[in-house]
């Protein structure tokens, strides 16, 4: 997983690819076609709200603050998978690389989309449910649960943030085989704010999919992760050592 040197080249690539997503997103010509994409992929999966009561239910249910922890849980039964799969004595190692890849994450909520954009950049950008005529609100559907389905600054989401960095951090970690599974599960993260109209497909591709690609770059381009991952083996090998001792 970690890298002991830099890889200069995949470092450019990966920022090239930020670079293009940000001035894709800016460019007036460019910026028109995310404007419509994002309007048409809204109007699609919100017009899906139409299909019915239990439907409705399932997204508000998604969409409400305790779906947050049985997502976690459900995240970590990912990361208690990869263990098992792991040769028992590779096990200490990997533990450590996982528990890089969460606190990184926590880190880049709490420091990047919390801090950064929510105190200090603060873009304006109305929600779809905002910008959007005769969009289907789920507050109002169902109205017993509550459900953000609109925002003043949607760009870009935490929700989506959390999803993408998991979903690409376990592909580093366990290999395209199961990451697979892992990126299947963080796209059905990304969408139950954009179905209720909370943000737009734009502010996952481009604003959560930017700080992911920026953020795991520099950790795993550079000798960041395997730095971190050595400190946190080191400090499992010492305690468990203290305990054999006593």
């Amino acid at each position: 997983m970690s890298r002991s040197h830099w890889n200069i080249r995949q470092l450019i690539a990966w920022h090239l690819v930020m670079a293009l997503l940000i001035l894709s997103f800016i460019w007036t010509p460019t910026a028109m076609l995310w404007n419509k994409l994002d309007v048409a992929f809204f109007k699609l999966i919100n017009g899906s709200l139409k299909s019915g009561e239990s439907w409705q239910v399932f997204w508000a249910c998604a969409n409400h603050r305790m779906a947050d922890w049985v997502e976690d849980v459900c995240i970590l039964g990912f990361y208690i998978l990869l263990l098992r799969n792991t040769a028992k004595q590779l096990r200490p190692k990997k533990g450590a690389e996982i528990l890089f890849t969460i606190l990184l994450i926590a880190g880049t909520i709490l420091f990047i989309n919390r801090k950064l954009f929510s105190s200090y950049l603060k873009i304006p950008r109305i929600s779809p449910t905002r910008a959007v005529e005769d969009s289907i609100r789920l507050s109002e559907l169902v109205p017993w649960l509550h459900v953000k389905d609109g925002s003043s600054r949607s760009f870009p989401g935490d929700h989506a943030t959390t999803a993408l960095l998991f979903a690409a951090s376990y592909t580093i970690l366990a290999g395209w085989r199961l990451g697979l599974v892992a990126i299947v599960y963080g796209a059905f993260l990304c969408m139950p704010r954009m179905i209720a109209g909370a943000h737009w497909l734009s502010d996952v591709i481009v604003g959560s999919g930017c700080i992911t690609i920026f953020v795991l770059s520099w950790a795993f381009c550079t000798p960041f992760a395997n730095y971190c991952s050595e400190k946190f083996l080191r400090l499992f090998r010492s305690r468990s050592a203290s305990k054999s001792v006593g």
